[in-house]
């Protein structure tokens, strides 16, 4: 939804979108009311992602992707923007995890890449 909001009206003459749809689910009207009550990019990327679920996010259904198995990106963004501050932190500091409060952390993520067998940090 966000993407075509993103086309439509960009030059300097007066733009219109007609949006056609097809069905009657809860999900289409949902749709179709955010694309008719704002024009705020924002707001209809948010509301697309809700609606999409976090699965679809980047495209992924089409790429063939895994889905997230750890987080809902729109549930869960308000955890996820603290762990991405201590994430920065820590690679900033420490990113080879060689200081000892990072010991823990370190055999847990050498564990992990092991198992996906990709060697260790």
């Amino acid at each position: 939804m966000h993407q075509l909001r993103g086309r439509v009206g960009r030059g300097e003459y007066q733009s219109y979108c007609i949006l056609k749809y097809e069905g009657n689910s809860e999900t289409i009207r949902k749709r179709m009311k955010v694309m008719c009550e704002t024009n705020d990019g924002f707001v209809i990327s948010e509301k697309d992602l809700e609606l999409r679920g976090s699965g679809d996010f980047f495209g992924t259904m089409q790429h063939g992707l895994p889905e997230f198995k750890i987080a809902n990106l729109f549930e869960d963004m308000a955890i996820l923007k603290k762990v991405q501050v201590v994430a920065q932190e820590i690679m900033a500091h420490d990113a080879e995890l060689k200081l000892p409060e990072n010991e823990l952390l370190q055999r847990v993520v050498n564990q992990k890449l092991e198992k996906l067998g990709t060697g260790t940090l």
